[in-house]
């Protein structure tokens, strides 16, 4: 008989011992109704655990969630030294940090004795949320390459119902045919891998260029060039025109460049393809209701946002309008936090690894544009600048998917004309949907006020010569 308050109930005994033998709790159960009771003060262990830790032959160990689903496992045939029972049921929710929990304790406490020798632990908890949750924290502190369990019938409970369900002779045989692997977190064959959508790619649209340089949702790029050179004008139209042609929503910051008036006239000039003194008002208001249709512009109270209000704000604009890119301009407005001169290069690494990741999160393409270190260099430089030439990490080089860069090697002729050819140099692409590293040649067209490819010339002639002969 066992005492429930001030009754005495019929009860079903069962001892809990430590691997020494000593017996260090108990529970038990009435027989008439569902109530337990345990020894107070009584430490918790499995159920069984002696026999398990003291084993000779610890390969597989079946875990379950109540001492009459472990007899049932023995009464089938599974040895007495290979189950285990939970002490006390399972949680409602899943539990965060399972290996620091206090009501996981004995499960450390028996590996540091020996369960850690195990080969393999299947759990066979019930078939039920609690049950499932058990199962999850289990996993995570056995570890999840040494798990396996078994999906119940939906019209299953647990290991007693199944065994009345399918017979004593038979439950090896189902649990056996059952067995999955636990799932590990990050690692997959391929035929876990489920078959991507097509890349989202977008065409710049300049004459001539084909698909030789392409951009793509989910990407990090950065666009570095000396100033004055054009690379935030050059920005914008290539995001222009891939919202006329592909109707996206963009998102802007502009910390160097007003949005009004100039950012504004750049994207009227692209939209209408010249200049925004040759625009009738209509045209201007027409432009204008596109760019507020299509393009979102982030403004910083004091225009010197932190990086993770950045970081925010773009997945506000994901969430609120649906944008498919965002252009940062320059990074060096971004505040930067206080470190040591040393740590920089990690915090430039960590922000390109975040951004990257947020980009293939929200499937957004996020372009940085980023100064070289040495600006007063393109006076004299011959050459275009690279990623390694931005101030602060080579990360810049390693973490983007693209790196392109704006280049003018001269200003003007030897008569002091004004020259306006450009190179646009593509130094990376991770992926070929996005083209090759190349060197595109273009030039600021004066009349209509927007970039054009040389071989857009080119490629006129070239039709003209196949229509003519």
């Amino acid at each position: 008989m066992g005492q429930y308050g001030d009754r005495k109930l019929e009860s079903i005994v069962f001892n809990y011992y430590n691997s020494k033998g000593e017996r260090i709790n108990y529970k038990a159960r009435a027989i008439e109704e569902k109530t337990f009771k345990q020894l107070k003060g009584g430490k918790q262990t499995w159920y069984n655990g002696e026999n398990v830790i003291n084993s000779n032959n610890l390969s597989t160990v079946y875990i379950v969630e109540g001492e009459f689903d472990l007899l049932c496992m023995i009464e089938s045939g599974y040895p007495i030294d290979s189950v285990l029972s939970v002490p006390s049921g399972a949680p409602a929710t899943e539990t965060d940090n399972a290996q620091s929990a206090k009501r996981y304790e004995y499960v450390l406490e028996t590996l540091e004795q020996g369960l850690d020798k195990a080969h393999c632990y299947v759990l066979l908890t019930d078939n039920d949320d609690a049950g499932r949750n058990l199962r999850s924290d289990l996993s995570s502190i056995l570890g999840h390459a040494k798990c396996k369990f078994v999906e119940f019938p939906d019209d299953v409970k647990d290991i007693n119902d199944f065994m009345l369900k399918v017979g004593k002779e038979n439950l090896q045989w189902h649990i056996n045919e059952s067995l999955q692997d636990y799932p590990i977190e990050g690692v997959y064959s391929l035929a876990d891998i489920p078959e991507p959508s097509p890349p989202k790619v977008w065409n710049p649209q300049f004459d001539g260029w084909d698909e030789k340089v392409m951009l793509g949702a989910g990407m990090l790029s950065v666009f570095t060039g000396y100033p004055g050179h054009g690379k935030t004008t050059f920005a914008q139209q290539i995001w222009a025109n891939i919202v006329k042609t592909y109707k996206i929503q963009v998102g802007l910051f502009s910390g160097e460049t007003r949005v009004k008036p100039y950012v504004r006239r750049n994207l009227r000039t692209f939209y209408f393809g010249k200049q925004e003194r040759d625009m009738s008002e209509e045209e201007k208001k027409e432009a204008d209701i596109w760019i507020t249709n299509n393009f979102h512009f982030l403004n910083h109270p004091n225009n010197a946002p932190d990086f993770n209000w950045v970081c925010d704000k773009i997945r506000d604009m994901k969430a609120r309008f649906g944008i498919e890119a965002f252009v940062f301009d320059p990074w060096n407005k971004l505040e930067m936090p206080d470190l040591a001169r040393n740590t920089e290069t990690n915090w430039i690494g960590k922000c390109l690894d975040d951004l990257a990741t947020i980009a293939k999160v929200l499937d957004v393409h996020i372009m940085i544009l980023a100064h070289p270190s040495k600006p007063s260099e393109y006076k004299v430089s011959n050459n275009a600048p690279t990623a390694y030439s931005i101030a602060g990490s080579a990360h810049w080089y390693n973490k983007p998917d693209q790196i392109f860069s704006l280049w003018r090697p001269k200003f003007e002729d030897d008569d002091g004309n004004r020259l306006t050819e450009a190179k646009l140099v593509v130094w990376k692409t991770r992926y070929e949907e996005l083209g090759y590293p190349r060197t595109m040649e273009v030039r600021m067209n004066m009349q209509n006020g927007c970039f054009e490819s040389v071989d857009k010339q080119q490629a006129y002639q070239s039709n003209r010569k196949d229509i003519y002969g």
